[in-house]
């Protein structure tokens, strides 16, 4: 059996096309959730964040809320690289 190399690469090319695609259009309201949730984890009391900018790419999630008068930005990126849960760190 002979394998077809170009055109084994052309589906793999496409299927980390497509899934660079859906890390950034896909709905991003549980990534703004798990956002939202680190930045209020650090403040024992309310929590009266504002989100400002969004940055989404294939890769990441940049979000930068004011809270309490300063900047915290919060990346969100997939455990691998376009594959994986989602984990929030404050930056």
């Amino acid at each position: 059996m002979k394998i077809n190399v170009p055109r084994i690469l052309s589906f793999v090319i496409i299927a980390i096309v497509i899934a660079g695609v859906v890390n950034v259009y896909a709905d991003a309201g549980p990534i703004e959730r798990m956002a939202r949730a680190r930045v209020c984890e650090r403040h024992p009391g309310p929590c009266r964040e504002r989100l400002g900018r969004v940055l989404r790419t294939p890769f990441f999630h940049d979000m930068d809320f004011t809270e309490g008068g300063r900047s915290v930005t919060v990346r969100c990126s997939r455990s691998f690289v376009f594959v994986g849960e989602y984990a929030c760190a404050v930056r």
